[in-house]
């Protein structure tokens, strides 16, 4: 009922992908495979909105750690953005909001990844 949905829309360089619903051990591999497709295909900003993820498991964090270390041997970038609640609070269980480059908002991530980043 809560399946997945993976949605892609662009701000100028760069790709943002919108995840909503559910991302268990089943949808994990779609987004990993969606992100590695964005990446081999020449992306070098990609920006992937958590806001309408309602719950996830270690198998999704796996797929965004697998996909960060993709980007950076394809010299791009991948950011996180609006991680709330219940989705945040895993985040930090497991340690991971110093892994992954976060941003409270989709504006504040797209400066951050649009352009040279401001002292």
């Amino acid at each position: 009922m809560n399946a997945l949905t993976i949605g892609q829309t662009r701000a100028g360089s760069v790709c943002i992908v919108t995840l909503s619903g559910r991302i268990d051990s089943t949808s994990a591999s779609d987004v990993m495979a969606e992100l590695k497709r964005l990446i081999s295909s020449g992306e070098k900003s990609i920006l992937v909105d958590l806001g309408a993820v309602l719950y996830l498991t270690s198998a999704a964090f796996r797929a965004l750690l697998v996909a960060t270390d993709e980007a950076e041997r394809k010299a791009a970038k991948l950011a996180l953005c609006n991680l709330a609640g219940h989705v945040r609070e895993l985040f930090e269980m497991g340690g991971l909001l110093d892994v992954f480059a976060i941003h409270n908002s989709r504006e504040e991530a797209l400066k951050q990844l649009a352009g040279p980043r401001a002292p």
